[in-house]
């Protein structure tokens, strides 16, 4: 196989064929529709489509402003190709695509931050902004120096400020896997589906939880069942607060996850069709801001409503989270940093209670 060189990555510079941001992630000996999948697509809209179809679809209230993937076999790699998205490059996602292989992932945003990360199963070996490429992080961050290098990415010169960084990681993306999608690839229909990385298997976000030290000191000193119950319970308030109690599946997938079991909510289950709804409406209330010809679409409490079913969403994905400590931190953001009336400093005081083991005052 020929050697990966500037010229095979030169096309995403400029407007090229994926514009302005785009996510590019690579992941070895993984079909296009297993790879799909470990990014979160829904089933029943794995078709083949163009990449135009994704921006019209991206921009466009009426489909939810839908984040579409695209899947190229490559050979030994398939790359997932994701127009105005970022997905791939989230650390979780990232890692998670990676447990059983490797997976490199590439970000343009011209309007943020650009992105390089590479993990090997389940680990995050390095990431960084490949405009500052002395500043690394990971279980190796060093590992890649060489192919860096090589790259146009030296983290040693003089100058940290790199120019035309994303089309340097997509050559250093190359050196990795010996292989770069060509644009005339991109051109025709492509395998493609839908993306809702909340049916991932990605864990709840690392940023996500309590900021107060109390607070966090009491979650990490809490046994595995006390974390279990907490994400539960709140929850179930949440859902109480929303009046989405009666939700099908949903009372006993969080009684599940607070017995310690697996739990896991398909897009096709009763409870998944909910789940997706819920968050196609808080997507809207979001991007329909930004929208001119959708802004008067939903009106100031639809919107706000909209807002915190998407917080309950992720309340829920985090509630379900198997690991305890993770679950309780993410299933707390509404509680301590959420919107009103989700947000209860006294409930707060509570959880901070039972976390302790202390009793509750009479």
């Amino acid at each position: 196989m020929a050697a990966v060189t500037r010229d095979d990555v030169e096309w995403v510079g400029g407007d090229g064929a994926l514009g302005e941001i785009f996510c590019l992630t690579f992941i070895k000996q993984v079909d296009e529709a297993e790879a799909l999948s470990r990014l979160g697509a829904l089933p029943d809209t794995l078709c083949r489509r163009t990449l135009q179809e994704a921006h019209e679809a991206y921009d466009s209230y009426e489909s939810g402003y839908a984040e579409l993937a695209f899947a190229l076999d490559l050979g030994t790699w398939t790359v997932l190709i994701e127009p105005d998205g970022f997905q791939g490059s989230l650390i979780e996602l990232l890692t998670a695509l990676s447990r059983g292989t490797e997976a490199v992932s590439v970000q343009r945003h011209d309007y943020a931050d650009h992105g390089f990360g590479y993990a090997v199963d389940g680990t995050l070996v390095t990431k960084f902004e490949p405009t500052w490429p002395d500043r690394r992080w990971g279980a190796e961050p060093d590992r890649l120096l060489e192919q860096m290098r090589a790259a146009g990415l030296d983290p040693d010169v003089e100058d940290d400020h790199v120019s035309g960084a994303y089309v340097k990681a997509l050559l250093l993306a190359g050196l990795i896997t010996g292989t770069v999608p060509h644009p005339d690839a991109l051109a025709g229909e492509l395998l493609s589906a839908e993306v809702e990385p909340w049916f991932s298997a990605a864990s709840p976000p690392l940023s996500h939880g309590p900021t107060d030290p109390e607070m966090t000191a009491a979650l990490r000193a809490a046994p595995p069942h006390l974390l279990r119950a907490v994400a539960a319970r709140e929850t179930t308030r949440l859902a109480t607060v929303l009046n989405l109690e009666d939700t099908p599946g949903l009372t006993e997938a969080i009684a599940a996850a607070e017995r310690g079991e697996p739990v896991t909510v398909s897009p096709d289950s009763e409870l998944g069709a909910h789940v997706r709804s819920w968050l196609r409406r808080s997507r809207q209330a979001g991007r329909s801001l930004n929208d001119p010809s959708a802004r008067s679409e939903m009106s100031d409490d639809e919107r706000n409503t909209a807002f915190m079913l998407g917080w309950f969403a992720d309340a829920l994905n985090a509630a379900l989270w198997p690991e305890p400590h993770a679950a309780a931190r993410a299933a707390l953001r509404p509680l301590t940093q959420g919107p009103p009336p989700l947000h209860d400093p006294v409930q707060e005081a509570t959880v901070l209670r039972v976390l302790r083991g202390e009793p509750n005052p009479k």
